[in-house]
């Protein structure tokens, strides 16, 4: 028995519907089971003909797999939506004894001119300036769409009886995987364009014409891969390798450790760009985490990659002794006998495991006497309301799983 099953994937601005087809076929057997999805299958011998409606602009691309554990590859060509109900044959789908196929139907982005570089193009805008965007290649060197952007403007002319005044320009432009304008250089002699160009890049990025607009579909990303996570001081450093998807198409990835069988935070940490590595902290001693990453791009984010298992170190570094401590008086002409003592200090190198407290003190001349305040490791101001006439000496001090680390250098304030 052959049979069709259908699951559903939204993404932005990418996959819109994906319908996935299971085949288990038993020599001689030529049974199609569809699901009501406006998908229909049939066959002519061992040839798999999928017919669909599809809308404009959407791309249609069918993708087939030997089995689920392996990559899914394009049959060659997407198909262009116009309206119309659309047919694709996959050539000796039937031979094989299993198989899966999908239809992915995506969403494209426009590829145009902001208006404000299409009139330092221009040099006119007369209300609103009329673009037609044709894609003609990726660039050699970034792999990036490249295409013409034809504009135009008409003005009134001035005066009883003025005409209107045409004008026009055109553009070679480099866009980026988001849609984005990396060059507009202005062109002083005609192109030769194709409004049907369509070509798609090692990657799975495809590019295309439909009518006078260009547009760019950049396929979802697979899960990341190699991912490695190294112990630093009280943080992972993590790495990994983005995987079906030109690393200039990622627009950010997310790095996640999950304590196991612990009650310490979870840890996130965003990572812009197509960057390939991000830190994440504060870890806790002897703590075992489940790392991912899962990278996103304009069309969407990739699955998860496989966890790995990581434990943190025991702890066996105490932090550094704070610096850059200050101490001043909140109020430095007070009205009374005391006023409020103000340290701060910035986050002290935490050594091999969070900051959980600091310890400030402070000291007075004269008999004033010492006056201790402990804070949370995340705190990095305190107070204290004395005597202003004394001078005071101020010293901090953090605290980790390990134990105290060394104070810090002494502060002195005089009094009022």
């Amino acid at each position: 028995m052959k049979t069709i099953s259908e699951a559903n994937m939204l993404a932005t601005l990418a996959v819109a519907l994906v319908v996935g087809a299971t085949w288990g076929a038993s020599p001689g057997e030529a049974v199609v089971v569809v699901p009501p999805s406006g998908l229909t299958a049939t066959h002519s011998g061992k040839d798999l003909i999928l017919s669909f409606p599809t809308a404009s602009p959407n791309l249609y691309t069918v993708q087939t797999s030997p089995d689920l554990r392996q990559a899914w590859t394009n049959v060659p060509s997407g198909t262009l939506g116009d309206g119309t109900v659309k047919s694709v044959t996959v050539t000796n789908a039937l031979a094989s004894s299993h198989g899966f196929f999908r239809l992915l139907a995506q969403q494209p982005t426009s590829l145009i001119l902001p208006q404000s570089t299409a009139f330092a193009i221009l040099g006119y805008d007369c209300g609103s300036i009329g673009e037609q965007a044709y894609v003609t290649g990726f660039d050699p060197a970034t792999g990036y769409p490249t295409g013409i952007v034809n504009l135009s403007t008409t003005c009134n002319g001035s005066g009883k009886g003025g005409h209107s005044i045409p004008h026009s320009a055109s553009a070679a432009v480099t866009w980026d995987f988001s849609g984005n304008v990396v060059s507009a250089t202005t062109l002083s002699n005609a192109v030769t364009i194709s409004s049907t160009f369509l070509a798609t890049d090692a990657f799975g990025n495809t590019i295309y014409n439909a009518g006078v607009v260009a547009y760019l579909v950049v396929p979802l990303p697979a899960a990341p891969t190699s991912v490695t996570a190294a112990q630093s001081e009280d943080q992972f450093q993590v790495t990994w390798l983005p995987v079906g998807i030109n690393p200039a198409a990622v627009v950010s990835s997310t790095v996640t450790a999950t304590p196991v069988n612990s009650t310490a935070a979870v840890l996130t940490t965003p990572v812009t760009g197509p960057a390939t590595s991000g830190m994440l902290s504060p870890l806790q001693p002897s703590t075992t985490y489940q790392i991912t990453v899962v990278t996103a791009c304009i069309s969407g984010s990739s699955p998860a990659s496989a966890p790995i298992s990581v434990m943190s170190s025991v702890a066996t570094i105490p932090p550094s002794a704070p610096t850059g401590v200050t101490a001043s008086w909140a109020i430095p002409d007070p009205s009374g006998a005391t006023d409020t003592i103000v340290v701060t200090w910035p986050a002290t190198v935490p050594g091999n495991s969070p900051i959980d407290e600091y310890l400030v003190k402070i000291t007075g001349s004269d008999g004033a006497g010492s006056f201790t305040n402990t804070v949370s490791g995340t705190t990095l101001t305190t107070y204290f309301n004395v005597d202003d006439i004394p001078n005071w000496s101020v010293t901090v001090q953090a605290h980790n799983a390990f134990g105290w680390g060394p104070v810090s250098s002494v502060v002195k304030l005089g009094g009022l």
